[in-house]
């Protein structure tokens, strides 16, 4: 498969995509295994499927230098996040933010901190989307 496609990543390959996203150079297995070992017990044997099922889905791009194996990611975090937003507001919310904000309300999940930096968010919003129309 190849960068372009859909297929939602598993939490773990999530956290393991999260942990390269931290980093601008590929990244060694025992690096990842070491910044992995909080949340995850894996052994060496375990991550390295977990990766080559990334390599697979077209994630993460692996390369050799001498005898360490580097793995850096092919999509970006904020590419991942757009597509999962964009998912789950269709799954869950007919493709409504509105409906996603209104289910948050409803929840009682926001915060007064929440609601102001949602309002501070949505001035912006506002104010940009105005000066595309001048």
């Amino acid at each position: 498969m190849n960068n372009n496609t859909q297929e939602r990543l598993t939490a773990a390959e999530l956290d393991i995509m999260l942990c390269l996203w931290k980093y601008t150079q590929p990244v060694r297995t025992a690096r990842l295994l070491e910044d992995l070992r909080p949340v995850h017990s894996w052994t060496l044997s375990t991550l390295k499927v977990l990766l080559g099922r990334l390599e697979e889905k077209g994630y993460v791009q692996v390369t050799r230098q001498g005898r360490f194996t580097l793995y850096q990611p092919l999509v970006a975090e904020a590419e991942y996040r757009r597509r999962e937003t964009g998912g789950l507001l269709h799954r869950f919310f007919g493709g409504s933010p509105q409906k996603l904000v209104a289910s948050l309300v409803e929840d009682g999940s926001l915060t007064g901190e929440d609601i102001a930096a949602l309002e501070a968010i949505l001035r912006k919003a506002r104010e940009d989307h105005a000066d595309e129309n001048l």
